[in-house]
């Protein structure tokens, strides 16, 4: 039987504001470490790259579907919220009431510490203790997310604190106004439900559009390369390294909004890396080892990336 989460109330105000030129950043901290905005504005006007988020509270199963968050230690779904650890027993993660599947990990749902901040930039941490939510072992997650002269630089890392081999995964979860993307990649999953299964035997599409009908494509083998277009002809440049080579495309139907979260591995990966499907992407981190990734949000360039300081 599935374990229920308790429902608490995420604050995201006050809001931390960092910027580099006409780039601004808006973060809320205690909202599960999210960015609830990023804009440009310039001489062609004000770009809102992500839809905003202006809600100043909610509960913490029913986020509001904007700005961008941190999927640690996993992304997207535990098929029935179980899967097996490394060394065979079961772990059975909490989930929110009314929801089978573990969903987007931990870290969008708890309050992150402010370790830095300056104008151009946040550090975040959370210290998750082990057998909170049903997550058997203690890990910290460390953020960095950053304005700089073309946009915007998030990083992230992931650090085992528990004595046992932890798997993991991470990524980005953002909600992009964009009315399409176009990106590379080798491999479409067949899901049910949103729910990965395998590996589809067609070509994943190039171009995806935000339409009425809706829709949720599980890539793999992706380049870490995106382009964003918008309805003023504007466009924002996806690059994510290596550690990101899956990215989940989302479209809900009717909604306002087109999702391309750059991911370390698929949807379900934990109980299908267990199977021995490959090309999951899921990592197992020995105590005390890390793993970490990062995504640069460019208007139109791809700056050169800055010394993260270790994050």
């Amino acid at each position: 039987m599935t374990k229920i989460r308790e429902v608490v109330e995420l604050q995201a105000e006050p809001r931390i504001r960092i910027s580099s030129g006409p780039h601004v950043i808006e973060i809320a901290s205690q909202a599960g470490g999210r960015i609830t905005r990023f804009a440009t504005q310039d001489e062609r006007g004000l770009q809102e790259w992500l839809a905003p988020v202006t809600a100043a509270s909610w509960p913490c199963d029913a986020w509001p579907k904007g700005g961008s968050y941190p999927l640690v230690p996993f992304s997207n779904r535990v098929r029935d919220s179980r899967f097996p650890a490394p060394d065979g027993t079961i772990v059975e993660l909490a989930a929110f009431p009314g929801m089978a599947h573990a969903l987007h990990g931990i870290g969008q749902f708890a309050a992150w510490s402010v370790e830095l901040q300056e104008a151009d930039c946040v550090v975040l941490r959370y210290a998750h203790r082990e057998g909170e939510h049903g997550w058997p072992w203690a890990f910290e997650a460390v953020q960095l997310i950053e304005a700089n002269a073309d946009g915007a630089r998030l990083s992230m890392r992931i650090a085992n604190r528990s004595s046992r081999p932890m798997p993991v995964g991470l990524g980005f979860h953002p909600y992009f106004n964009a009315l399409e993307a176009e990106l590379e990649a080798t491999t479409l999953w067949r899901h049910e439900a949103e729910v990965a299964i395998e590996p589809a035997t067609e070509r994943p599409a190039r171009r995806h559009v935000r339409e009425a009908e809706g829709y949720t494509r599980y890539l793999s083998g992706w380049d870490g390369r995106a382009t964003l277009r918008y309805a003023a002809g504007r466009t924002l440049d996806l690059s994510a390294d290596g550690a990101l080579s899956h990215v989940v495309v989302h479209c809900p139907a009717g909604a306002g909004y087109l999702c391309v979260e750059p991911v370390s591995h698929v949807s379900d990966g934990f109980n299908l890396a267990s199977r021995g499907v490959p090309g999951t992407g899921i990592a197992v981190t020995e105590p005390g080892s890390e793993i970490r990734a990062s995504l640069v949000m460019a208007a139109g360039a791809n700056p050169a990336p800055r010394d993260d300081g270790g994050v």
